[in-house]
């Protein structure tokens, strides 16, 4: 006989969590109110993984799903679950994360949703097999993948692609092999990387440089991931995109937000706080999403990132713009700024990848800087890099979630740190 389980929220994860026995369950696909019996349970944590076997009673939190694959693809967890749901449950995924550290709440503001296809970036698997080439996403909890058919996540033009690399990869790819496609909307189409474990001969080049001229491909590039190496196959116009209403090129699968909504959405609240004769340092400036932007409301901006691609992308797009925008390519977790460099500047911008970053937010803190425009896409990380602020005499402003991610456990927020 199988057990039962009441569901009772929603954990970090996406999985229903209900008790039993003394013991935390997380049931995938199922809503608090749920009332189910469950199977294959085996331990996570300090709790237990398991399936639905059966719903005993069904909250009504339950809708349709939209798309055919759910519960095929691990991309979405929470598609099942009513769109007010699922927007209160992100909001509170960032309370808790502050909870956790005790820290005071702010006001919460409404949560900023993107629309059904406005995805502008994915990553695709393609595996070789016997009867040709499976692109799509992997399986929940899986190494497997499946042959994607429909994803109302992203733009057409992504999805329109696939047809044709089925086509056209079984030609390149060595027999159970697997690649990476990156594929990015850009302003002149496509921008398609492919990353496998093999270098091209002459007659592959020439496949994929045709491929790209018929399909109206902007750029088209080969990664050779045992070697090393990028190749460059085909460049028929930039990768060009749009950040605020300035236009920059990104290097081959460059990174940028998931959206234009949630972009230009996360410009508005960072230019908003901007005065007009103040000194900002962006950190972890990327393509210059808020560099350039703010380059038109500050009095000088300087953009310090990682890559040299970005950083030059930058300067030849503020240039042509006559804005007053520095940059300075850095590696922010080997050698943050320290704090006396923070002395030219008035606010700073930042955007760290998801685990944060403690180190420089520490410098931050030490310095005399007075406010911190705080961008993240993870709310644990944000938690503990905003308690350092706070510690130092920091006041965190209202927030405002951006989900660029529906039907999925991500969220991203926006909030202003003043002392």
């Amino acid at each position: 006989m199988s057990d039962k389980v009441e569901i009772e929220y929603i954990g970090v994860a996406g999985d229903g969590v209900g008790t039993l026995n003394g013991k935390s369950y997380y049931v995938p696909y199922t809503a608090p109110g749920d009332v189910v019996s469950i199977q294959n349970s085996e331990q996570r944590g300090q709790g237990n993984a398991a399936e639905v076997d059966e719903f005993l009673k069904k909250s009504e939190l339950h809708v349709p799903a939209e798309c055919k694959h759910y519960g095929i693809c691990g991309g979405c967890n929470v598609q099942h679950l009513t769109n007010e749901f699922v927007e209160n449950w992100k909001s509170e995924l960032i309370t808790s994360a502050l909870e956790t550290k005790e820290l005071p709440l702010p006001e919460i503001k409404p949560i900023e949703t993107s629309p059904i296809h406005s995805r502008r970036r994915v990553e695709f698997v393609a595996a070789k097999r016997k009867k040709g080439v499976m692109i799509g996403y992997h399986r929940p909890k899986s190494h497997q993948i499946f042959d994607v058919g429909e994803c109302p996540l992203l733009v057409p033009e992504l999805l329109a692609l696939v047809k044709p690399l089925r086509i056209l990869l079984p030609e390149l790819m060595a027999r159970n092999s697997q690649a990476r496609l990156t594929l990015t909307m850009t302003n002149n189409g496509i921008d398609l990387v492919i990353a496998t474990a093999h270098s091209l001969d002459l007659e592959g080049r020439e496949k994929l440089a045709r491929f790209a001229q018929d399909h109206k491909l902007c750029r088209l590039t080969w990664n050779d991931d045992v070697e090393k190496l990028q190749d460059q196959i085909a460049a028929v116009r930039p990768a060009v995109i749009t950040v605020g209403d300035v236009e920059t090129q990104l290097p081959a699968g460059g990174f940028l937000q998931a959206t234009e909504h949630g972009q230009e959405t996360l410009i508005r609240l960072v230019c908003a706080e901007l005065g007009s004769k103040e000194k900002v340092v962006d950190l972890f400036a990327g393509c210059g999403t808020f560099s350039l932007p703010a380059a038109k409301h500050a009095r000088e901006v300087l953009a310090v990132e990682g890559n040299p691609y970005h950083t030059d992308n930058m300067k030849i797009a503020a240039n042509r713009q006559m804005l007053p925008l520095q940059t300075e390519t850095r590696d922010l977790f080997r050698r943050p700024l320290l704090a006396d460099e923070f002395k030219p500047f008035d606010t700073v911008i930042i955007d760290p990848p998801r685990a944060g970053a403690k180190a420089q937010v520490e410098e931050i803190a030490r310095s005399k800087i007075t406010k911190v425009l705080a961008i993240s896409c993870n709310p644990k990380s944000f938690a503990r890099d905003a308690e350092v602020l706070i510690d130092y005499g920091f006041k965190m402003g209202p927030i405002t979630p951006v989900d660029q991610f529906r039907w999925s456990n991500h969220v991203e927020l926006f909030t202003t740190f003043t002392r």
